[in-house]
């Protein structure tokens, strides 16, 4: 008999089938685990749903929705909190697929959320692992809701696969906005924390994996427009917005490469 879960852990699958199957092995929990995957219109690299069944259990459920064409991941995670919402689940998780959970991540996120009313998400700190699954930096995030507020200025506090809110939060703030390719999810914190307290949970959660044909990397330069208009839609005059500007202006003229090894070399 499956067991009743609060959570729904939103997942986004396009032409990644292999990757998408990593991700879900990597779930265990001792609490219940809903997973609701949006595959947007992939063509190449399907998903497998016989090869992911085997992994479902008493507390993992796999669910699955089909866009018919590509739209884009705005429209797929979109998708999946309106499929979401239509349910009674109290908790939102994500993960992108080829990222990995470390064991309980969602009955860890669950209790901080549970504890705080107040609270409408948190995030994790972060292990950034290459294709061959070895850690080559980390990333330590603000762990109070002051800090976040502050440096939320320079680039997002939070790593999009690492976070779970509320559904509150869907309720309060809305959907992942449009006109901000690459960069939906920074646009969207900021909308959750002038409503929500927010902050990061200090643990490694998940194993984020690198990847050259990931978002990040193969619109390296719509995300860095995306977090321009973004940073000036939230500018006041103080100094955290002001060095986020500058900040990012910087970083939009050195090559990935530089940037990943100067991170490499502080780890």
């Amino acid at each position: 008999m499956k067991n009743q879960s609060e959570i729904a852990l939103l997942i986004p699958h396009y032409n990644s089938a292999a990757a998408l199957l990593k991700s879900v092995q990597s779930i265990q929990e001792d609490l219940p685990v809903d997973v609701i995957i949006v595959d947007d219109g992939s063509k190449i690299e399907k998903i497998n749903e016989t090869k992911l069944k085997a992994l479902e259990s008493a507390n993992l459920t796999l669910y699955y929705l089909y866009l018919p064409e590509n739209r884009g991941i705005e429209e797929a995670l979109n998708t999946g909190l309106k499929y979401i919402l239509k349910k009674p689940y109290r908790y939102i998780a994500r993960l992108d697929c080829g990222d990995r959970c470390m064991p309980n991540r969602f009955d860890i996120q669950k209790r901080a959320l549970c504890a705080d009313e107040s609270l409408g998400l948190v995030g994790a700190y972060v292990y950034y692992i290459n294709l061959q699954g070895e850690v080559v930096h980390d990333f330590k995030p603000p762990t109070s809701y002051a800090e976040v507020l502050k440096k939320m200025h320079i680039n997002s506090m939070f790593v999009h696969p690492a976070v779970m809110f509320k559904r509150e939060v869907v309720e309060k703030v809305g959907f992942y906005p449009y006109g901000y390719p690459a960069a939906e999810d920074f646009a969207y914190f900021f909308r959750i924390i002038k409503h929500f307290k927010a902050y990061n949970i200090a643990q490694y959660l998940i194993e984020y994996e690198i990847n050259p044909d990931g978002i990040s990397l193969s619109h390296r330069k719509e995300q860095i427009n995306s977090r321009f208009k973004i940073l000036k839609e939230e500018f006041y005059w103080g100094f955290y917005p002001c060095y986020g500007l500058v900040r990012n202006f910087i970083i939009s003229k050195l090559p990935y490469s530089l940037i990943h090894k100067i991170k490499k070399t502080l780890r």
